[in-house]
């Protein structure tokens, strides 16, 4: 019974959030437009998983919540015009925002290393066409690259699996 109490509903509370926010908009309190609200709302849901999965030990929110946290962050950064993204960068960032949501779920738990493996590729692709498109590198020279080495992402997925699975079984089996 007590265990209920405890339980708050985050939801509503962001929509009580996000519907102070409309209303003081719409009353000239504040100035800020629906998509501003709507994306810091999607920040907070983020966060708010984020620090909920660290708190039970909990991969799928810590997961979820980072990625719903920066994609949230993208689109509130495209809608202030505070940096420049064109539509286009959204693949590209998505890449790094999973391989970000990945990298904070090793944060979790660092035992967990084969978690590494598709934090840092993710990473490094989303990464290398974002650097490409703000000019720092050749866009061709990355899809060259991606188009090359993609196999060798497989490769090491491969070898997080087996390495996984042999630090799980025990070193003497029980004998019967």
């Amino acid at each position: 019974m007590e265990e209920s109490r405890k339980h708050i509903s985050w939801f509503g509370i962001a929509l009580i959030i996000f519907g102070t926010a409309i209303l003081l908009q719409r009353l000239h309190v504040i100035r800020v437009g629906f998509e501003q609200i709507l994306w810091s709302m999607l920040m907070l849901v983020g966060i708010l998983g984020v620090v909920r999965g660290f708190s039970r030990d909990r991969r799928g929110k810590i997961f979820w919540g980072t990625v719903w946290f920066l994609v949230g962050l993208f689109f509130l950064l495209r809608s202030i015009d505070t940096i420049e993204f064109r539509a286009h960068m959204f693949p590209p960032a998505m890449f790094l925002i999973v391989g970000i949501a990945f990298l904070m779920t090793y944060l979790n738990n660092l035992r967990d290393w084969y978690i590494l493996i598709p934090a840092f590729i993710l990473t490094a692709i989303g990464g290398a066409f974002i650097l490409a498109d703000f000019g720092y590198l050749s866009q061709w020279e990355v899809w060259e690259a991606v188009r090359m080495y993609w196999p060798v992402a497989l490769i090491f997925l491969g070898a997080g699996l087996i390495m996984r699975r042999k630090m799980r079984m025990p070193s003497n089996p029980p004998t019967a």
